[in-house]
């Protein structure tokens, strides 16, 4: 049976290289403290405008060079080389280069299990989405190496992940703020890694959101409520995406029909859980089966069409 496509895609222009859709090559995302999702870097055009826009993931822009501004959450920045700005998941967003000295930037979006601890350690805390940096050179170095690992190989995507670690410990190393962290003795976030592990651990059984607090030795509420604030998804929600991702790998790996597929990551009624992967990748497990990914490579800017827009 031939294949059916799915595409990452990778446009090269003079002033404009972007990789994207990178989420097609990940194969357990939920769980990994970080992940790429697309990286790029555009000499802009005077006045080129992008936006208003509502991203799903967290992506940072690092200004290499010219002016710009941002407009965001009510509020009006003016932006220069040296600095770096944030965008979170929903929220609305227009960035514009200046006319006379159009800015040059790079981007990275990301998304992961440990997001929000990460953005915290360079410096984004609530409220506050423009920070500054210093070692331009070896950020823009970072990236690079990104971009250049374009072929989906197991050893590129290694180099890729690699590349992002270093890229958020240079803007960890240049946050004087974080030794000022103020952290309780026994801060949620165990709690949250806590209910992490055993969801990993037990995700082939049936779990009760109640049986996990009381494993953790807290209440339903307060896992629920610390759970959401730092994965984003309720303890519930993320179980059921890390079933999703586990079932595709095996999809992916083996050759086991979709009623054992189901079963092997929890589920007894094999029509649910093919609703719910429906739901999840929008196809049916086995027509996600029949999908192989491939790279798409273009030369002009706004020729490849994302599934997960920029």
């Amino acid at each position: 049976m031939k294949k059916e496509k799915r595409t990452v895609g990778f446009t090269e222009d003079v002033d404009f290289v972007c990789f994207e859709d990178l989420q097609q090559t990940q194969n357990i995302s939920i769980v990994n403290p970080i992940n790429l999702d697309y990286c790029g870097r555009e000499k802009c055009k005077p006045g080129f405008q992008f936006g208003p826009f509502v991203r799903e993931c967290y992506v940072i822009h690092m200004v290499f060079g010219g002016r710009g501004e941002l407009l965001l959450g009510g509020a009006r920045y003016e932006l220069t080389a040296g600095q770096a700005f944030l965008i979170r998941p929903e929220e609305e967003v227009i960035y514009r280069a200046d006319q006379e000295d159009p800015w040059e930037y790079m981007w990275v979006g990301f998304h992961g299990c440990r997001t929000e601890e990460f953005i915290r350690q360079i410096g984004f805390d609530e409220g506050n989405s423009v920070i500054e940096f210093h070692n331009a050179e070896a950020l823009e170095q970072t990236i690079r190496q990104m971009l250049e690992a374009r072929q989906l190989t197991f050893t590129n995507e290694l180099i890729r992940m690699s590349a992002l670690f270093a890229f958020f410990a240079l803007l960890t190393q240049e946050n004087v703020k974080v030794p000022h962290i103020q952290q309780s003795s026994y801060p949620d976030s165990v709690y949250v890694r806590n209910a992490v592990n055993l969801i990993m651990r037990s995700y082939k059984k049936k779990i009760r959101v109640a049986e996990l607090a009381d494993m953790i030795g807290i209440s339903r509420s307060h896992l629920t409520n610390v759970f959401k604030k730092e994965m984003k998804v309720s303890p519930q929600e993320f179980l059921m995406n890390y079933r999703m991702e586990k079932a595709a790998q095996l999809l992916r790996e083996t050759e086991l029909p979709v009623n054992v597929v189901a079963a092997e990551v929890g589920y007894s009624d094999s029509l649910s859980f093919s609703k719910l992967f429906k739901q999840r990748y929008g196809m049916s497990p086995s027509g996600y089966r029949n999908t192989e990914v491939e790279l798409a490579e273009k030369n002009r800017k706004g020729d490849y069409t994302s599934s997960h827009p920029l």
